[in-house]
């Protein structure tokens, strides 16, 4: 499993990083959208994690490069439980999950459990 997350928060990635760890899953991270179709073709990721709290964070733009750069990965966007405008225009442009960011924290290691493998190479 091939994981990539959209994160700023430093703090917040130490705590991806270990639930990630734990599941011996290696994540790499990028801190602007503009960095993404670039990581995208480098990582290949079957999962994309998102903070939404971002006040210029531009939901559908994201989703047309995860669309086209990682077709087929999950993609789970958090924000804390305040930012509704954030969590319904990240539910609008088709994320797969939507979260707050407790909940996220909470449930990180099911939802890496649950998602979509990678195909294996013949």
């Amino acid at each position: 499993m091939r994981v990539l997350g959209l994160v700023r928060d430093l703090m917040f990635r130490s705590r991806i990083d270990a639930a990630c760890e734990s599941l011996g899953v290696e994540v790499g991270y990028v801190s602007t959208p503009e960095v993404l179709p670039q990581r995208c073709s480098e990582i290949r990721p079957s999962v994309v994690i998102i903070d939404l709290s971002e006040k210029a964070f531009a939901p559908d733009s994201v989703m047309a490069v995860l669309r086209d750069r990682a077709p087929g990965a999950a993609v789970i966007g958090f924000a804390s439980h305040v930012d509704l405008k954030s969590l319904a225009g990240a539910r609008q442009a088709g994320f797969t999950q939507v979260l707050s960011r407790q909940e996220f924290a909470a449930r990180l290691p099911s939802l890496l459990k649950s998602a979509p493998q990678p195909p294996q190479p013949k």
